[in-house]
């Protein structure tokens, strides 16, 4: 596997981590909010909150990627990324469910512009365009993935099983 290859890999599967959280909840949004006993404006702060906090920190993280590198920057986020989605597949009410997602954004928040920086420091002028487009259009595996039933649980979707904090 040459090093570009690998490095298509390694973005495509961290943009799709973060594409996937983006449309989860639109999947197993009505049961998750009723697990929560919360109604369906759970839905819209849930996603609210993530994307205040990738909208929070895009400067911080523009900064980041310059002076500690996409690698340092990214490995650092990876703690609340992980610590969100656990806080959210164990969150026992909506409040500790809208906290886990709000950390879930901020781990969240160097994929996208990591990619951008990478496929800079890798490609050139055409390469580039083409280095950028596959890897936003490989990452949409994680749209496709948060939507598809769980062939283990027949009425499972792939999305509700980090998210779900109570079994039914």
């Amino acid at each position: 596997m040459t090093a570009a290859t690998r490095l298509l890999l390694a973005l495509t599967l961290m943009t799709s981590a973060s594409q996937f959280h983006r449309a989860a909840l639109g999947v197993i949004g009505p049961e998750l909010a009723a697990d929560l006993g919360a109604g369906t404006a759970l839905l819209g702060a849930a996603n609210g909150v993530f994307f205040l906090a990738l909208l929070l920190l895009q400067i911080p993280v523009g900064l980041a990627l310059d002076r500690a590198g996409p690698r340092l920057t990214v490995a650092a986020l990876s703690l609340p990324c992980v610590l969100g989605a656990l806080g959210q597949g164990l969150a026992p009410d909506a409040g500790w469910f809208l906290a886990a997602r709000f950390l879930l954004g901020i781990g969240c928040a160097a994929s996208f512009m990591a990619s951008v920086v990478l496929c800079a420091r890798w490609h050139a002028g055409e390469g580039l365009t083409t280095a950028l487009g596959r890897v936003f259009a490989c990452s949409q595996l994680g749209i496709l993935l948060a939507g598809r039933p769980s062939p283990g649980r027949p009425g499972c979707w792939a999305g509700a099983a980090p998210m779900r904090s109570r079994p039914r």
